[in-house]
């Protein structure tokens, strides 16, 4: 039994054979193994995802979601995975010289009740001038939407967010689109964070619609700034060589923060960061890493079995992965992610020895068993279990009293072993 008194620090470490990971001020998020999502009958599927994810979940338990793209479709069923009911293409482009006449893209869908839903969409002038746009090349804003009848139908308000640059007449990509709102109902607000200049800007609006001319930028510390055509500043973490764009943000409820995923314009991949307040965030850092060329990874949704607003269950990362960047076809991904504390260990002397987890992104054979010093085998958690992905809850304060204590995992061949201190 030597083998069993080597030091892990962190029960997490036993079997996280994940894609990628982060830590993040005493929190670790790391990414597991990938699936594609199959295509319900939406028309636009081969460029999706374009952008922020909307999910909801209706009060009959089935889940809706938001296909956002130049034309937006809605579809629902029993799972964000099996969604068997399309309800057709619910927002589409403007007339010729309005300021979306080149799509919209429903990013953000809030229900206030069955039958209002709010909606925030990624609108693109394509005009410039006299120029040919073929290759369809983007001024962008954010604008509202509204339905009276539970998504069916939707009226366009106009845009509550601008640049404050000048459209030139040459096509040029610009603008203050590619964005995501989410609700703060501690401070009874909207909060929006788009693409400016030089990163990531936020906006804010207290309007309970979030209605077109009540949107305020945030601007050297306060949100000071109009939201149609005032100065934006970045959020620090988001600018240099980690600016990037599409963010998602959803409320972590294990962690009592916020999180947001977006991906970076020098092709990195995917970053992650966290807020208490949705103002202040934590130096990001990369979370998925991009495949290389000629792949590319962009457009990360964070989202729960519920919804894409809030998690106090599963967490997952849908992105868009191109396996050709140089073809306009990419492929709907999503991922578990798991969460660990590295701030309090798996086990120390002074806690308490509530649950830990055992964190799996493969499929293993496992044998998970718990010693005492003399090499006792105090009690079997599992023995040549097949396990598929996920995380598993381990207790061992049932089985241990004052002393010291190994538990062992054997994961296919591979043995590791934690240390159990209980004063």
């Amino acid at each position: 039994m030597q083998e069993l008194f080597g030091r892990i620090q962190g029960l997490a470490l036993i079997a996280f054979f994940a894609v990628g990971s982060c830590q993040i001020m005493g929190q670790e998020f790391k990414i597991g193994n990938s699936q594609i999502v199959g295509n319900p009958g939406i028309p636009i599927y081969p460029g999706f995802p374009d952008g922020h994810i909307s999910f909801i979940k209706k009060m009959d338990g089935s889940m809706v979601q938001i296909w956002a793209g130049y034309d937006s479709y809605i579809s629902s069923g029993p799972t964000f995975l099996q969604q068997d009911s399309v309800w057709g293409c619910k927002l589409t482009k403007g007339v010729e010289n309005s300021f979306d006449n080149g799509g919209a893209w429903l990013y953000s869908v809030h229900p206030l009740d069955a039958n209002r839903w709010i909606g925030f969409y990624h609108a693109e002038d394509h005009v410039f001038g006299n120029y040919v746009n073929n290759e369809k090349i983007a001024w962008k804003s954010a604008a509202q939407c509204i339905s009276l009848d539970g998504g069916n139908s939707w009226t366009k308000n106009g845009q509550i967010i601008t640049t404050w640059e000048s459209k030139p007449d040459k096509p040029t990509w610009g603008g203050t689109g590619d964005f995501s709102v989410v609700r703060d109902s501690l401070h009874n607000r909207w909060v929006a964070f788009f693409v400016c200049p030089d990163g990531i800007g936020m906006a804010e609006s207290f309007d309970e619609y979030g209605a077109p001319g009540t949107w305020m930028k945030f601007y050297k510390g306060t949100f000071c700034e109009k939201g149609m055509g005032g100065k934006g500043s970045a959020i620090d973490c988001t600018k240099g060589k980690k600016a990037g764009g599409n963010p998602s943000v959803i409320y972590h409820i294990p962690t009592k923060k916020w999180l947001m995923v977006y991906h970076d314009w020098n092709e990195k991949g995917i970053y992650l960061t966290t807020s208490e307040d949705l103002t202040h965030w934590e130096e990001a850092t990369l979370i998925l890493k991009n495949p290389g060329s000629p792949q590319k990874i962009w457009y990360p949704t964070l989202f729960s079995n519920n919804s894409d607003k809030v998690c106090n269950d599963e967490l997952y990362l849908a992105y868009a992965q191109w396996d050709d960047v140089s073809l306009p076809y990419r492929n709907f991904k999503f991922a578990p992610v798991y969460y660990s504390s590295l701030s309090t260990p798996a086990f120390n002397s002074n806690s308490l020895l509530s649950t830990s987890d055992l964190v799996l992104s493969d499929t293993l054979s496992v044998t998970l068993q718990l010693y005492d010093l003399t090499g006792k085998c105090v009690h079997n958690f599992y023995t040549s279990t097949i396990l598929t992905p996920g995380c598993y809850p381990i207790d061992a304060n049932p089985y241990i009293q004052k002393g010291i204590f190994i538990l062992r995992a054997q994961l296919n061949d591979k043995i590791q072993s934690v240390k159990i201190i209980k004063l």
